[in-house]
């Protein structure tokens, strides 16, 4: 049965120019790769770098609870921020495109205090890492809400969740690699992973110029406004409720991301070549799983993945409860990987609900109300988790209740499709296309 939404975006897709597009799979598939060398960059040099930060600023005295309450301050204002940057990007003309303008404006605040901050990661400079982070978070924010809208603009939605495993199983490779031998980067000199870091992301941003994004011309017809997003996202309001599930669904994993080192390195006592060690197993598991997992979304659909993802994350909060060595945690963090990208299904059910020319304002919406409650739980996590002697378990005993209401909200949305509830002011309501002519080939000012 074919979703009326779905239909909708399909109608839109149709005109000459973006069916050419798509039918081209020769620039499809130039486009993944492209995508694909780009995020690689990046997602290797986060993968060394952002536990080595983590990690020295506890070591600097920046306890759990402090660093905590910083990524909940960026988690509140990315709320926001997520909707703008989106939405601009969304009614964005410019000859590089919609998206792309943005990676270059973000890249050097995002560079730059990654590079010079092993130069400075004595105590008397605490306030300066912490306000680099800050920076970067910032920009981080930026990139985050426009650069990976490139791989639903260039791929055909009925391909999407096969496409991004090319992205996983490449992502696995490079993770493992960079994990594996975190260690002797590390021993060539403290400074040394980050200026190689810094080094393969300015390449890779570069590589991203080559990237032909859509024929979409969708310029803005009002200012934006707080409310805007969420405008284009309640034409079928039963879309909130699944907006709070997809935010709410990955709350033991979200907990075990964000605590595992500080509990590998806090609790269980291990050094950080053997916490890289330990986790870099588990990259492998992305490169057997992701294309099977990316077709089981494309061909069974969201609802029956996403219940298969809670089942995996209570059984893999029964392994956190019984992790007491380097052995353990390495069993956890192969659990949690084969787990982890079930989560795309609660995500594609989100851009397959999405117009092309609006699909920025729909997912920046469900990025809104998901960094929203992200950072409010990471807050009250990370406090909790200090009042009580550093027991990091809290967050995760916190993260599976939290999953559990989640998957309530999709219970509830399920029922709500399943018994036909319609919204005429959706379907009634399809956005009018605007010739290219009437867009200005100037990126909007921000």
């Amino acid at each position: 049965m074919i979703n009326k939404n779905d239909q909708l975006s399909e109608d839109y897709r149709s005109r000459p120019e973006l069916a050419a597009y798509y039918a081209d799979r020769k620039l499809m598939w130039r486009n993944v790769i492209l995508i694909g060398i780009s995020n690689l960059g990046w997602g290797m040099a986060g993968t060394l770098t952002v536990p080595l930060i983590t990690l020295k600023l506890l070591e600097l005295g920046v306890r759990e609870n402090v660093q905590a309450t910083i990524g909940s301050f960026n988690g509140w204002i990315l709320s926001f921020l997520v909707m703008w940057f989106s939405w601009m990007s969304d009614h964005t003309c410019s000859r590089l495109g919609r998206r792309k303008p943005y990676l270059f404006m973000a890249a050097p605040f995002i560079i730059i205090p990654m590079v010079i901050f092993p130069f400075f990661s004595e105590s008397k400079w605490v306030w300066f890492l912490i306000t680099l982070q800050i920076i970067k978070m910032i920009a981080m924010d930026m990139k985050a809400s426009t650069f990976p809208l490139l791989s639903i603009d260039c791929v055909p939605r009925n391909l999407l969740a096969r496409t991004n495993s090319i992205f996983t199983i490449a992502g696995g490779v490079m993770g493992f690699l960079t994990m594996r031998y975190a260690g002797d980067l590390i021993s060539v000199a403290e400074w040394f992973p980050f200026v190689l870091g810094g080094t393969v992301m300015s390449i890779t941003t570069l590589v991203a110029l080559l990237i032909k994004e859509p024929p979409i011309y969708h310029p803005a017809t009002e200012r934006f406004k707080p409310w805007s997003t969420f405008k284009v996202a309640a034409r079928d309001k039963r879309i909130f409720w699944l907006m709070l599930g997809v935010a709410m669904i990955s709350g033991f994993i979200s907990m075990n991301n964000t605590w595992v080192w500080f509990w590998a390195k806090e609790t269980l006592n291990l050094q950080r070549q053997d916490i890289f060690s330990a986790l870099s197993w588990a990259s492998l598991v992305n490169i057997a799983l992701a294309y099977p997992i990316g077709w089981l979304i494309d061909r069974w659909g969201g609802f029956r993945v996403v219940l298969i993802y809670w089942v995996g994350q209570v059984i893999c909060f029964a392994l956190a409860m019984n992790v007491h060595d380097k052995a353990g945690l390495i069993i956890l963090s192969l659990a949690t990987t084969v787990i982890a990208p079930l989560y795309a299904a609660a995500d594609i059910m989100i851009y397959k609900s999405a117009d092309p020319r609006g699909v920025g304002s729909m997912t920046s919406s469900n990025s809104c109300i998901r960094n929203m409650y992200g950072a409010t739980l990471g807050f009250v996590a990370g406090w909790l988790i200090f009042f009580f002697g550093h027991n990091f378990r809290i967050g995760f005993v916190i993260g599976i209740i939290m999953s559990t209401v989640g998957l309530m909200m999709f219970i509830i949305h399920h029922y709500q499709m399943r018994n036909g509830i319609t919204s005429q002011e959706y379907l009634n309501q399809e956005l009018k296309p605007v010739p290219k002519t009437a867009c200005s080939t100037t990126i909007q000012r921000i």
